[in-house]
Parts: structure tokens; sequence; C-alpha cells
């Protein structure tokens, strides 16, 4: 078996019903980042066969699938920065509406 990538997966799906079950088939072998957004560290076939998956289940009419090979599971890692980013409180100068 292949070593194990890193992928983002994101998507927009039209359908509640739809989007459940994209959710859950990717909560089975991702870590939810944010809505709708997952990363997934798999070998390359396995990430090929959920993208089958998930194909199947979405409408390509109405609904978008986004998949980014992010490296190899280990260094793509260290290069990602998962941390918030923050916001100002106040305006560093003067706005005029």
């Amino acid at each position: 078996m292949s070593a194990p990538r890193l992928y983002l997966v994101a998507y927009d799906i039209a359908s509640p019903r739809r989007w459940r079950r994209v959710f859950k088939t990717l909560r089975r072998v991702g870590e939810h980042r944010q809505l709708s957004v997952f990363l997934c560290r798999l070998p390359p076939a396995r990430m090929a066969r959920l993208q089958a998956r998930l194909r199947d289940l979405i409408d390509p009419e109405d609904d978008r699938l986004m998949v980014v090979d992010l490296g190899d599971a280990g260094s793509a890692t260290d290069r990602l920065d998962v941390g918030s980013v923050a916001r100002p409180t106040e305006q560093a100068w003067p706005l005029v509406i």
C-alpha cells in the first residue's frame, strides 16, 4: 500500500438529504474542520474509491465537490496552518462613511 496523503475535501450540496449523506460518508474517513470541509489522510487508492462514492451521492447539476491533494500526509500536516485568523477589533485608520 502506498503512503497516505493529505486531502482537503470541500463541498456545497443543495439538498439537505444529499448533504447529510456526504457528511456521514466523510465523517467516517476524515477530520471535520469547518462546515462542509474535511481533512482526509488516505492512500491514493482509497481516496479514489471515496471520490467515486461521493460522485454517486451528489447531483452534478446542483452540487459542487472539491478535492485538493495537499501532498504527503506527514509533511503536508507540518505545512498546514489551521489556526484561526484574529480579526482586528478597532480600525487603525479613520473611516468616513
